[in-house]
């Protein structure tokens, strides 16, 4: 599923979020899963995933690891 990492942008679906590409040539794998609910805004800001809730709350979840894709 692509999601946006804008910070803007509102998540459509409930998710639960392991790894992704913030961009075509950079792969992250996250520390652990992070659920994700409908309405969240996620963002990648300095090595970790943030999540903004409904509410305002922000939410930090650091990388495991991550790597460049050599194509």
């Amino acid at each position: 599923m692509r999601i946006d990492f804008d910070g803007v942008t509102p998540v459509l679906r409930m998710l639960l979020l392991n790894e992704f590409q913030p961009h075509s040539d950079f792969h992250v794998e996250l520390e652990r899963p992070v659920f994700v609910a409908v309405g969240d805004r996620v963002s990648y800001e300095g090595g970790a995933v943030v999540v903004t809730r409904l509410t305002g709350e922000r939410h930090r979840y650091p990388e495991g690891d991550s790597y460049w894709i050599c194509r």
